[in-house]
């Protein structure tokens, strides 16, 4: 069964441009007429360069860019055509993680102070106790040790901040992991660390992921299927072994070959 589809999407960016003794709006497809679906329990990896139109993709499946056509279905639901009230009842099940760069994690509170933020938000009536549980079990998962619950993210490392973001990112008990860019800057031993790590909580908790990412071997690593964007369209879409060791698109083959 599948947990989010989508079907012909289409996202525009409204740009300024000059044109000799004036200026005028104009659009810019960053995304055109893509489909794609995930099952449930199973990952995708989207796999494309810098504009590619990975970022807005993303942002999309999390009712953060607006949508010129198409629709984006979560659990059956076009989370772009529900009210924001429906929506966010949704979103609790749609998570996401990004690379250290992004500065995902509020700088002046510790870890402890984001974890219970999440869990303020959606289990407000829950004890202490159970909330302590709650932390305790994807810290456990993520591979925190208890003493870092008191500090702040500036006193992390690169690997730990990333663990703390995708406990954060557990709390709420998603069905949807959505991994962008998780890995981006670190070194391939930090990636591995991180890449097993995801592995093993997504069998754990019986998780979707689906993995955004510039670097094909991560998404071999991440995704059961690959599909490759290129300018805002995918080029090619199928099981990750399949696309790794055979590719069929010209530009498939330069990303297999730049990651060897």
């Amino acid at each position: 069964m599948e947990l989010i589809k989508v079907d012909e999407l289409v996202l525009l960016q409204q740009r300024l441009r000059r044109r000799w003794f004036h200026y005028g709006m104009e659009e810019k497809v960053l995304v055109d007429k893509v489909s794609f679906s995930v099952e449930r329990h199973r990952s995708l990896a989207i796999v494309g360069e810098e504009n590619s139109g990975k970022l807005p993709l993303t942002l999309a499946m999390l009712r953060l860019h607006e949508i010129a056509s198409g629709t984006i279905e979560f659990r059956e639901v076009d989370i772009h055509s529900v009210s924001e009230r429906r929506f966010r009842m949704l979103r609790r099940g749609i998570q996401a993680v990004f690379p250290d760069s992004f500065g995902q994690l509020t700088r002046d509170l510790t870890v402890n102070q984001s974890f219970l933020e999440v869990l303020r938000l959606w289990y407000r009536r829950e004890s202490k106790e159970e909330w302590f549980n709650r932390i305790e079990k994807v810290m456990v998962a993520c591979g925190l040790p208890e003493a870092l619950r008191h500090l702040y993210p500036l006193e992390l490392d690169a690997v730990e901040r990333q663990q703390v973001a995708l406990a954060r990112a557990l709390l709420s008990s998603p069905d949807l992991l959505i991994c962008h860019g998780y890995t981006q800057g670190l070194d391939a031993v930090e990636q591995a660390e991180l890449l097993n790590r995801v592995m093993k909580i997504r069998e754990e908790m019986a998780l979707t992921v689906l993995v955004v990412t510039d670097d094909l071997a991560v998404g071999h690593h991440l995704g059961d299927d690959i599909a490759v964007l290129h300018r805002g369209r995918i080029l090619e879409f199928g099981d990750s072994e399949t696309v790794v060791n055979r590719p069929q698109h010209d530009y498939t083959q330069r990303l297999v070959s730049c990651s060897v």
